[in-house]
């Protein structure tokens, strides 16, 4: 009983997500019209408006109408880093109109100086400029990861909840999939280090603090069995949370009362004999590593697959201090 409360509260101190609302769709910033435009226009480091003019057009400020003028249009492009998913655009009687699709443009005709988005006036011809722009999108975030059999791997899992935004981890860290025979776990790299939507995964870095970043992602994760959840949920049943415990960093069996973290992955295991521990190898898309050969010490710690204490072990296949050794006795 006390060593599966220990492994519930081992499961979670790796459950840690820093700037979790950043995977989900947020205002990132509000361009407001504050002088003369200018050929680049930054907000934050996140966003920046760009004029451009036709032969005839010019644009100027005034406090009351903010950027008016003919034949100018304002582009809105995301900052390194960030993806744009939407903006409004307000006018001088802060009306609005909504931009959900790249490009983000506002513009003027040289006939007319009503803004326009996608080619429809802000509201019937009596809108004088622009005083203000929402952008809204997603921004780089940290998901905090512990260590596992060093100071230099650390360890996580992270579920995105997004159903349309992928996400890339950054040059510390590798990303796995997970595909579970028996009670065997299997970890295949994704290839460019992508999380795509509604899809969870494995973590492995060098540093304790792993940066995700929105993209475009490819990867389709199949036979990934991996779960995840959006919020924090009581152990919904079977389930298996990425932990370091007694026989190192893998999936450990959860209380029936534990918790499994927002934006966390985990398993379900129902086969037989519901083993407290899945061990995992580290692989490729055909790769198993293979176990290594040696005898019992007398001061390590023995388990055998199941992950069951064994004092005597014969020849066969075990875990010792958390790797896969093949015991020659």
């Amino acid at each position: 009983m006390m060593k599966t409360r220990i492994l519930s509260i081992l499961a979670l101190l790796l459950m840690a997500v820093t700037g979790a609302m950043a995977q989900t769709e947020t205002l990132l910033t509000t361009i407001t019209a504050t002088g003369t435009e200018q050929a680049s226009y930054s907000t934050a480091n996140v966003a920046t408006v760009s004029f451009s003019y036709t032969a005839g057009g010019s644009s100027a400020y005034t406090a009351i109408w903010g950027w008016w003028g003919y034949g100018w249009s304002a582009t809105v492009n995301a900052a390194e880093g960030y993806t744009i998913t939407k903006c409004i655009f307000y006018d001088d009687a802060n009306r609005t109109a909504t931009d959900s699709e790249a490009p983000f443009v506002v513009e003027t005709t040289e006939e007319d100086k009503t803004p326009q988005v996608n080619g429809t006036p802000i509201l019937a011809y009596t809108s004088k400029g622009i005083k203000k722009i929402e952008v809204y999108g997603y921004a780089p975030f940290n998901v905090t990861a512990n260590e596992g059999a060093s100071d230099v791997e650390y360890w996580a899992t992270y579920y995105n909840a997004s159903t349309t935004q992928g996400f890339t981890a950054d040059e510390n860290t590798t990303v796995f999939q997970a595909v579970l025979s028996g009670n065997q776990l299997t970890m295949t790299e994704v290839a460019g280090k992508e999380i795509p939507a509604s899809k969870a995964v494995i973590l492995k870095s060098t540093a304790a603090s792993i940066t995700l970043t929105p993209a475009t992602t490819t990867a389709t994760l199949d036979g990934n069995a991996l779960q995840g959840t959006a919020t924090e949920i009581t152990n919904p049943g079977n389930a298996y949370v990425l932990s370091k415990g007694t026989n190192g960093v893998g999936f450990y069996k959860l209380s029936s009362t534990g918790t499994i973290g927002a934006n966390k992955a985990y398993l379900t295991y129902s086969g037989g004999g519901a083993p407290s521990f899945l061990n995992f190898v580290e692989g490729n898309v055909t790769g198993i590593e293979m176990p290594k050969v040696a005898t019992t010490n007398s001061d390590a710690e023995v388990y055998d697959l199941q992950g069951r204490r064994v004092a005597n072990p014969t020849k066969g296949l075990y875990i010792v201090n958390g790797k896969k050794v093949f015991i020659n006795k």
